[in-house]
């Protein structure tokens, strides 16, 4: 029986990324924020780099986005940060959507992505 491999967290009960056979469920997010909303949202792509790394994939492999921003005005800043961190190669963009919501304590940005890596049980 394949096993679900947890990635790393930045509180005791939470976890910002698994996988289970060739599937990942990951997260990006500032782990500070007293930052700007850009720069929380640089930090976030570059934080969701290191979970996906850690769980045996990249951005290259991501099916589908979820873009979650506290005030829905960042989004063309948040937009061009995420053009600049996925590439203009067409081949590796997935399916994305992005919405407004209130976060909590002053998190500007939440991304969640699907991506799908080897299967490390075959």
């Amino acid at each position: 029986m394949a096993k679900i491999q947890r990635g790393p967290g930045n509180v005791p009960t939470r976890r910002w990324g698994s996988a289970y056979k060739d599937l990942v469920w990951a997260l990006g997010m500032s782990d500070d924020y007293s930052l700007s909303a850009e720069e929380q949202v640089t930090r976030a792509y570059e934080n969701l780099d290191k979970v996906l790394a850690e769980l045996g994939t990249d951005k290259t492999q991501i099916l589908s986005a979820t873009v979650i921003l506290n005030d829905i005005n960042n989004k063309p800043m948040a937009d061009e940060v995420w053009a600049d961190w996925m590439s203009d190669d067409p081949d590796h963009w997935p399916e994305r959507s992005c919405h407004g919501v209130d976060l909590h304590a002053g998190n500007e940005i939440e991304i969640r992505v699907v991506a799908v890596r080897p299967d490390p049980a075959q």
